[in-house]
């Protein structure tokens, strides 16, 4: 039979200085705020175009053979994509702290971000005196008191709920998904219901937070697409959307029968032969509050867009930079003929993986797509990002087989090395798959390979992969956990040097220092059956024998650490995860939940649990004892310190506890 399957295209964007340009017209980004790519450009694996017309014609030519009886893939039943108010003032209980020269890292924590220096968007963020919080559709400010915290001002969103928010001064960029017709900028029905069936739409908040009390929107941008991610550097922030064609009034079959559907297909390719570059690219509509204005047009400079020449579907992957100590009402642009979710990005090297699309549903067996699968190739493109303005191109390289997350990518002293599986993440064919390491390096403008490692886990897929210095490790699991270290200091010649093999497995796995790092993941049984979670403490000074020195295990959890690392906290030498768990009682026939942040502690060669932070309830809580206690807004988002004290933050409050004592000394409700 055969099977409609969908791939999830992967791509990886990161964000490194740059600065925004002259304000956009309305008809679009002012010529020249695009990448320093010649338009006429081409190598081995992409191409450029000098003109609107030439970019045209590529969407037209690749959509053609594509287009079916219902439109393109992207409007049909086969395809997915992989992933306001006044202030609201509350009045503040003591006074808040002077701390204008706190030092992150030193007198409190931020982001846990994969490179340092390289800010990722969050649900929470501070600067060492001030909280900001993203909960429930709102953004909540706060600051640590005497007692504990107090809250300062709020913005309510009727219409939108941002999910991600970077912090620059007194300026913060709220991000995150709307729909066309749900609330976006059309004239007075910002809070009406949706009007039409809408399309996604990325909703871009400029927010001044001088006045703390008194939050104030200055501009608010939307443009057609999803949202992917955003990174922060020097003031300067990147955020990277996919869209989708729009626009596109499609005719559907007249009736049953093969030749309804052969005319409702001859139709379409004339809408597609028509269509015009508002079809492909993103559209923006920015409204400027500090001059009362409305601007709109193409967000994308036609000279901005680079193409694969390896097909990797219609989508249009957008880069947009702002400077945030100007504001969103400017900016410059870049993008990519291709879809993507991943990130990845040093200082002034901006690396962005794509792979070619594929209708999945034209093989007929199991075993032609592992055979087709076995071939995939991940192509990675890679900009120069060391000059202010929009990224320069340099060069492509390919890797085979799929990218599990942005710590898939790492570059050193020019080099840069890529783990990758031969089956994507979640395929019921994984069983045959294998995972490698490949290195390669810029000669000219390809990025060649210069030495791989293959064979790692068969039969399973990567579950987790951290690149320190000149050695790799790299997390497979099926059944057990084998950790992979692998020996980098040769690029031309990488080599597994150890393998350790523990039941269950590691998805995060976070840098220490003196040879160690912990592991975040699932405890599991001998057929590979998770029990709860799971820190582990590796020595890794001997590359060649790894061994896992101490473990702290807590039945029937989950931490969100698992899946995302920025819920992950590292503080001389203190760990702070969110922690969940429902857990069955035979003797008793009741379910109790637990949720808070487990607090352990690395001494040494020990990890020892020390409590687990419960914000609100002292222990597990009886499933029938629930009412008044919601656990999904108390279970914690994320934890910071500050100060020498501990706030776990979720969508109902804030709690604060003693990092020596761990005692509770606070928990204010929102």
């Amino acid at each position: 039979m055969r099977r409609h399957l969908t791939l999830i295209v992967l791509l990886g964007i990161v964000a490194a200085a740059c600065s925004a340009t002259t304000s956009p017209p309305t008809t679009g980004p002012e010529p020249g705020t695009g990448p320093t790519t010649p338009g006429v450009f081409a190598s081995r694996y992409v191409q450029g175009f000098a003109a609107c017309d030439d970019l045209l014609d590529y969407y037209i030519d690749q959509a053609l053979p594509l287009v079916g009886p219902y439109g393109l893939p992207g409007d049909g039943p086969f395809y997915a994509i992989a992933e306001d108010a006044a202030g609201v003032p509350r009045s503040a209980d003591g006074v808040m702290p002077q701390a204008a020269s706190a030092e992150p890292g030193v007198d409190f924590t931020g982001t846990n971000v994969q490179v340092a220096g390289v800010d990722e968007a969050d649900v929470v963020k501070t600067d060492g005196r001030r909280i900001f919080v993203l909960a429930d559709g709102r953004l909540r400010i706060a600051h640590p008191t005497a007692d504990g915290v107090a809250f300062d001002g709020a913005l309510r969103f009727d219409d939108w709920w941002p999910t991600e928010m970077l912090l620059e001064g007194d300026t913060l960029l709220l991000v995150g998904q709307d729909w066309s017709g749900g609330g976006g900028p059309l004239p007075d029905a910002r809070r009406a219901a949706p009007v039409y069936g809408g399309s996604a739409v990325v909703r871009i908040v400029e927010v001044d937070v001088s006045d703390v009390a008194r939050p104030e929107v200055l501009r608010r941008l939307w443009i057609d697409g999803s949202y992917v991610s955003s990174r922060l550097v020097d003031g300067v922030a990147r955020v990277v959307l996919s869209s989708t064609p729009v626009g596109f009034d499609w005719e559907f079959p007249d009736g049953e029968g093969l030749r309804a559907e052969r005319e409702a297909v001859r139709r379409n390719r004339e809408i597609v032969k028509n269509s015009t570059l508002d079809n492909w690219l993103p559209y923006y509509v920015l409204e400027d509050e500090t001059t009362g204005t409305t601007r709109e047009g193409r967000a994308l400079d036609c000279t901005s867009v680079l193409a694969p020449r390896t097909f990797s579907g219609l989508n249009t992957l957008s880069v947009l930079t702002f400077d945030l100590r100007t504001g969103i009402g400017s900016w410059a642009d870049a993008g990519v003929v291709a879809d993507g979710s991943t990130v990845y990005a040093t200082a002034d090297r901006l690396y962005v993986a794509t792979q070619p699309w594929q209708d999945w549903a034209l093989f007929e067996t199991p075993d032609e797509v592992k055979d087709e699968a076995s071939r995939f190739r991940s192509q990675i493109h890679l900009f120069d990002t060391s000059d202010p303005g929009a990224p320069t191109y340099l060069a492509s390289g390919e890797v085979q087989g799929f990218l599990l997350n942005q710590f898939s990518m790492d570059e050193l002293r020019g080099v840069l090395r890529v783990a990758s599986t031969t089956a994507p993440e979640g395929w019921w064919w994984s069983d045959e798959s294998e995972s490698l390491v490949t290195t390669l390096e810029r000669r000219g403008d390809e990025l060649v390979e210069i030495g791989r490692v293959d064979g790692l886990g068969k039969g399973e897929r990567i579950f987790a992969v951290r690149f320190l210095g000149e050695v790799g490790y790299v997390v497979t699991f099926r059944q057990t956990d084998p950790l992979y270290t692998i020996d980098l200091s040769d690029p031309e010649n990488p080599t597994v040097a150890g393998e350790l093999k523990i039941l269950g497995y590691s998805a995060y796995l976070h840098p220490l220092g003196d040879g160690r790092i912990l592991g975040v993941g699932q405890d599991a049984t001998e057929e590979g059956r998770t029990k709860g979670t799971q820190l582990s403490l590796f020595d890794v000074s001997d590359a060649a024998n790894p061994t896992r020195i101490d473990q702290v295990s807590l039945d029937g959890g989950w931490s969100q650490a698992e899946a995302d690392h920025r819920a992950f906290t590292y503080w001389n030498g203190l760990v702070l995860v969110p922690y969940e768990a429902w857990k069955w009682f035979p003797e008793h026939e009741s379910e109790q939940y637990d949720t808070g942040v487990i607090a352990a502690r690395v001494d040494g060669d020990r990890l020892s649990l020390e409590t687990v932070l419960r914000p609100v309830a002292d222990g597990p809580v009886a499933v029938e004892e629930l009412e008044g206690f919601d656990p999904w807004r108390w279970s914690p988002m994320r934890t910071i310190v500050i100060d020498g004290r501990i706030y776990t933050i979720a969508n109902g409050g804030i709690a604060v506890f003693d990092a020596d004592t761990f005692e509770r000394v606070a928990a204010e409700k929102f």
